[in-house]
Formats: structure tokens, C-alpha cells, sequence
């Protein structure tokens, strides 16, 4: 709770924090509210569509259309803990962590945790923002597809940790937003197709950030673009492999670094 409280202290006079967190929020209710009024609008004119495509915003199908949506927009608490952690090393705060008596570990600790608490914070507003527009399409509750909440949050700590990976890599938030970007939208896309093309259909869902956004697929279109697609539990555990992978490689770089 003394880290905790220390980070807070950080953070808590930061703009850029609560401009990102507030994007974040915003932009989670305003894409989904306008992909429910072009579903309610496109009903109207063509009552056959209905029976064409089930309502996306309707329970259970929900649940996964909030969380495709809410995955376009992981870049901006990605943004957060970049911005965060590269402020450490601009202004030598992390030296002064260590020379007040935090070792190297509870330095990485305490970021992975502050990690822990956005992706959890974008799981509830994602839920809200879920339940919100189901009750709002007049259908009634049902649970059925809440499991796509804990791939938001899995997907959530895929996003930011390898934000955070990055950050401290690089030091620099430029340098580490540029590469998170790049990544993210352009490069793993283009990897994922060929290595599906040239080597197998399937190896290409086990880069980093493929298998958790596929756990979360565009409505009604994963059974033609994810055709080939593992099984959830085999994602998953590619996911956590990750996840792994980023805390070994944190606590490698920041133990072994000059600070």
C-alpha cells in the first residue's frame, strides 16, 4: 500500500493521465454508441436486416461487441503507463525509489501492479458500457457470453504490459509510443498474414497481441476471418505464455541496467 501510495502521488497531478483516462472513457461510450445508432437506423429503413443480423448490442451478443470495439482503444491506457514509466527515467525518479530504500524488484513490482489496475479499470468500464447499451436494446439480461470479460481483461494486460515492456526498454515515451503504434496496428498485422500464408494457418495467432484479439473477434465475422483459429484455451494460454515472458524480460532489463 506505501508504493501504491507512492505511485499515486505521481500520478495524481499528472494531465496527461487524466486527459488519456478520460479519452479512454469517452471514446469506449461514443464508438459504441455510434455503431448502435448505424445498427438501429439501418433497421429502421431495412426491417429485413434484422433477420439478416442479429442485433450486436442485444444480450448476449453484447458482451463481444463491446469488447471488439473497447480493443481499438487499449492504445490509450497503453499511452498512460508509457507516458508514466518514461517520466521515471527523464526526471530520475526511479533512482530516487532505489536510494530511498525500494530494491530493483519492488520498482517492476509496483509498475506491474499499477498495470494490474488499469487493465481492471478498462474491464469495468467495458462491462458498464456492455450492460449499458443491452438494457438499452430492450432485450433482456442474460450472462450468457460474459466470458468475453475476462478476455478484455486479458486482452487488456496483454495491450499494457507490452506498453509498459516497451517503455522500459526504451526509456524514451517517444521512441516507445512510436514502436507501440507501429506494432500494434501495422506490423503484427502484416507478420500474422504472412506467417499464416507461408508457414502455417495457424502459427500466425500466436504472436503477442494476435491471440488475446482474437479471443475477442469482430461480430459475426469470426468464423470467415478466424476460420482456422486455436481454441480459446489454447489462446489463452499463449496470452499468459506472454505475459510471462514480458515480467522475465522487465525484471532482466531494470536488474541488469545501469540506472
Amino acid at each position: 500500500m506505501n508504493h501504491l501510495r507512492t505511485e499515486w502521488l505521481k500520478i495524481k497531478n499528472y494531465k496527461a493521465f487524466w486527459i488519456f483516462l478520460g479519452l479512454y472513457l469517452v471514446s469506449i461510450v461514443a464508438i459504441n454508441y455510434i455503431a448502435f445508432e448505424i445498427y438501429q437506423q439501418t433497421v429502421k429503413q431495412e426491417p429485413m436486416a434484422a433477420s439478416l443480423i442479429n442485433d450486436p448490442y442485444a444480450f448476449p451478443n453484447v458482451w463481444q461487441t463491446v469488447g471488439y470495439m473497447g480493443s481499438w482503444l487499449l492504445y490509450f491506457p497503453g499511452i498512460i503507463i508509457i507516458l508514466l514509466t518514461s517520466n521515471e527515467f527523464v526526471f530520475k525518479t526511479h533512482r530516487q525509489n532505489i536510494i530511498d530504500g525500494w530494491s530493483r524488484k519492488t520498482f517492476v513490482h509496483t509498475k506491474l501492479l499499477l498495470v494490474i489496475m488499469l487493465s481492471i479499470v478498462t474491464t469495468i468500464i467495458s462491462t458498464l458500457t456492455a450492460f449499458i447499451f443491452g438494457m438499452a436494446s430492450g432485450d433482456p439480461f442474460s450472462s450468457d457470453g460474459m466470458v468475453n470479460i475476462f478476455y478484455i481483461l486479458l486482452q487488456s494486460l496483454s495491450y499494457i504490459s507490452l506498453a509498459l515492456l516497451l517503455a522500459v526498454l526504451f526509456r524514451r515515451s517517444g521512441v516507445a509510443l512510436i514502436v507501440f503504434f507501429l506494432y500494434g496496428l501495422i506490423f503484427e498485422s502484416i507478420i500474422y498474414g504472412l506467417i499464416n500464408r507461408y508457414i502455417h494457418n495457424q502459427a500466425g495467432y500466436f504472436l503477442p497481441l494476435q491471440g488475446s484479439d482474437v479471443l475477442i473477434p469482430m461480430p459475426f465475422g469470426n468464423k470467415i476471418i478466424y476460420s482456422h483459429a486455436p481454441e480459446p484455451a489454447t489462446l489463452i494460454i499463449s496470452s499468459l505464455i506472454y505475459l510471462g515472458l514480458y515480467y522475465f524480460f522487465l525484471m532482466r532489463k531494470f536488474e541488469n541496467d545501469d540506472l
